[in-house]
């Protein structure tokens, strides 16, 4: 009798190690979703054709693995029982696949499919991550060392929004020496002397998405002693010292000319200026007697020519509308 009990504990010890095991199997993969989009959780065909099969099946949530699990949908044959968030939580009756709309950060977690079995339970497990995606990538040079036999510059290559970025580097070689790609958002190149142009390529990415941008310059590197230098001087000093020279000779320019204006204005006023005193001096008194000037058709006369002619006919009747000043001043002979 106790023999026959021995075997039968044994039966259910060995059935219930069997249960047990076909409890705890199953098998996990992370997802990684797109904040604001869609992520779809998707199960195997095996599973697949299990629920087909035995026609029950269960999504749980939780916040990890060890948590207790909150019911999001039970099927049961041709019903469907959702709970949760139905406007952003669908859940596909054709393949059993669960969709998350507008994937939101606290949707983040560990998610279970399971099928029941009769007498065991087969799983999925699933470790949603949720990321932003990232911006496009802004590329620039942040400095430039020019040296007397070698020339080196700075890149970065930043975003501004994305999760867990990574940036990676392609650069075209051109005329650089060294290559000193981070796997960062920083990259130091350095460039044997010469001229030529380097090209260069960030990818910012992560789990959900990717950008790149390319930048593409110049490279001015000279092999003299302070060339680069002087070159930079000379690229700074030059068009300053051709505005100057330009400035000064429009200056002088115009105080020349102001100048000469200036004096050819006094000299006109001198020459068309006439003084009484410039017309006496100027002519000189003959030595032999000189005949009557003749007369004048001009309406007027002036005193030189009243001091040096002869006087008025006082016999011809005068013009009363014409009066000198010599006729007013010589007195009235009776």
């Amino acid at each position: 009798m106790r023999r026959e009990m021995d075997c039968s504990e044994c039966i259910l010890l060995i059935i219930s190690f069997c249960c047990a095991g076909g409890m705890s199997s199953g098998s996990e993969k992370t997802v990684y979703g797109s904040l604001g989009g869609s992520t779809l959780l998707s199960i195997t065909p095996e599973l697949q054709n299990f629920t087909l099969q035995f026609g029950k099946a269960l999504w749980k949530v939780g916040a990890s693995a060890k948590d207790t699990k909150t019911f999001i949908v039970e099927y049961s044959g041709n019903h469907t029982n959702l709970m949760a968030d139905k406007e952003r939580i669908k859940f596909h009756p054709e393949n059993f696949s669960l969709e998350i709309l507008e994937t939101r950060r606290e949707d983040a977690g560990h998610y279970e499919y399971t099928v029941n079995k009769r007498f065991e339970e087969q799983s999925l497990q699933f470790q949603l991550e949720v990321y932003e995606q990232v911006s496009i990538p802004n590329l620039q040079m942040v400095s430039k060392t020019l040296g007397n036999e070698s020339c080196a510059m700075n890149l970065s290559c930043l975003v501004t929004s994305g999760d867990n970025v990574t940036y990676s580097w392609n650069c075209s070689e051109g005329n650089a020496s060294q290559l000193h790609p981070y796997n960062d958002s920083f990259l130091h190149l350095s460039f044997t002397p010469g001229e030529g142009s380097v090209s260069c390529t960030c990818t910012a990415r992560n789990r959900v998405s990717q950008q790149a941008t390319r930048l593409s310059f110049p490279v001015e590197c000279s092999n003299k002693p302070g060339g680069s230098l002087r070159n930079e001087l000379l690229e700074f000093i030059v068009p300053i010292a051709i505005v100057g020279v330009l400035v000064l000779c429009a200056g002088v320019t115009y105080r020349l000319r102001h100048k000469g204006q200036k004096e050819h204005s006094q000299l006109k006023e001198e020459k068309e200026s006439c003084t009484i005193y410039s017309q006496v001096q100027r002519v000189e008194q003959p030595k032999s007697p000189r005949p009557p000037p003749a007369e004048e058709s001009s309406e007027c006369t002036t005193i030189y020519v009243s001091a040096t002619g002869l006087p008025p006919d006082t016999t011809q009747p005068q013009d009363p509308g014409l009066m000198t000043i010599y006729a007013s001043v010589m007195p009235i002979t009776s």
